[in-house]
């Protein structure tokens, strides 16, 4: 029998689409660091589709910046197809633990009111164990 002992689990939140129908989101509260002290806490949705943890390009001053664009021009793979980035490297609390891992900011990341970017799995699955437990509606 798979253990489902973890020090961590992200519980996945129930919403409605438009037609009713029942959506579950992974939705991982995450303290950006910021210079000075102090944090931020940003709602991510866990997306195991995305190798890199993904903002809204209106959050850059949440990184301290003048714009959006002053980082690293990097192409990213979106289910859209391939887009240009600006690659940062942030400093995030994830589960008690601060880690620097890459941000992309993009410009094509629409808003959603329930999270305001994506929590990419390699940040996961590089600082953490990994399980998942679709009829539980968890991620280990």
């Amino acid at each position: 029998m798979v253990s489902k002992d973890f020090d961590q689990t992200i519980r996945f939140y129930e919403v409605k689409d438009q037609n009713g129908n029942s959506v579950w989101l992974p939705i991982v509260e995450v303290i950006l660091l910021v210079q000075g002290g102090g944090g931020i806490t940003l709602p991510l949705l866990f997306d195991t589709g995305a190798s890199v943890t993904t903002l809204r390009a209106d959050l850059y001053p949440l990184l301290g910046l003048q714009s959006w664009d002053q980082g690293e021009l990097v192409q990213t793979g979106t289910g859209g197809g391939t887009v240009d980035a600006y690659k940062y490297i942030a400093e995030l609390e994830i589960f008690g633990k601060s880690i620097q891992c890459p941000v992309h900011l993009l410009s094509t990341l629409s808003f959603n009111p329930l999270f305001c970017g994506l929590l990419g799995r390699d940040t996961i699955f590089n600082e953490f164990g990994f399980g998942f437990w679709e009829s539980t509606h968890e991620y280990m």
